[in-house]
């Protein structure tokens, strides 16, 4: 997921790609559309800190959600979409006529950033997503069919910002709520499962919550900062990040990215390894 982070047998591409609603024209054969933010960004353009090296071959587009990508895609604009396995599954799900290559790009795993200065914090923490296990395990099976096309339509959970008070017992949370199902908007409220598991963790320690939205690539940076105590927001956990922040053991261990492209294009269905679609990868867009 988000974020960011942290991922064949070569085969010989001879499929045509035909100009249709439902399929990539030659157009749109290197064009990826990826979160702005995102493991998936990094991947494909490439960062040194990350240590990917990304594909100068391919046409990395940013969207502020996947499900602005994948429309996007099915208007014919981009060829595919990278993102997060779940996230990737649900959109399957809520849009007819594309499919999810079910093969790993990158592995990840997401934690919760701690300000560096509240050791006692990442403890607390720590002890918490481990006592809670079965609270955060029923979090998770609650949005298993949520994504950013059906949020708007979302009438569970929903958890109201509250207003940042130096005085008061407050538990100050960053996120970036654009990445469904972990963090979505609801009105002019907050949902998702790692909103849920922020509500949790300031309930157990007798805190109020107070969250703040802002751009992803804002959020690492702004843990300690202006009061903001932690960050959750399906953040990949990196060495990179490291730096900045103290992370949580993490809460979500099955994050990887995969490809999703139209149901009738062949590109991908020969890879079964990793290796099989970085060798795909390596070739769009080759003259």
């Amino acid at each position: 997921m988000k974020k960011f982070a942290s991922l064949a047998l070569a085969i010989v591409m001879t499929a045509l790609c035909v100009f249709s609603f439902a399929s990539c024209s030659s157009e749109s054969s290197n064009k990826f559309g990826v979160q702005s933010g995102t493991t998936g960004y990094c991947f494909l353009a490439g960062d040194e800190d990350w240590g990917f090296t990304g594909f100068s071959n391919l046409d990395v587009r940013s969207y502020d959600n996947a499900g602005q990508a994948v429309a996007d895609m099915k208007n014919g604009n981009i060829g595919y979409v990278v993102i997060d396995a779940d996230v990737a599954r649900n959109l399957v799900a809520a849009n007819e006529g594309i499919k999810m290559i079910d093969i790993a790009l990158t592995t990840e795993s997401y934690g919760i950033a701690v300000d560096k200065n509240q050791a006692e914090l990442l403890t607390e923490v720590n002890k918490i997503l481990s006592e809670k296990k079965a609270d955060i395990d029923a979090i998770f099976a609650k949005y298993e069919n949520v994504d950013d096309n059906n949020a708007a339509n979302w009438n569970g959970t929903t958890i109201p910002a509250g207003k940042y008070d130096e005085a008061k017992d407050q538990l100050v949370v960053a996120t970036n709520a654009a990445f469904a199902p972990f963090e979505f908007t609801s009105g002019d409220q907050f949902a998702g499962i790692d909103m849920e598991i922020a509500k949790l963790i300031a309930d157990t320690m007798g805190k109020e919550l107070v969250i703040v939205n802002m751009d992803f690539e804002a959020v690492t940076g702004a843990v300690g900062n202006n009061g903001i105590d932690i960050a959750i927001t399906g953040m990949t956990i990196n060495d990179t990040r490291k730096k900045v922040v103290n992370f949580s053991d993490p809460y979500y261990t099955d994050a990887y990215q995969v490809v999703i492209c139209m149901e009738n294009d062949k590109t991908f269905d020969d890879c079964k390894t990793t290796e099989d679609m970085l060798n795909v990868l390596k070739g769009l867009g080759a003259k």
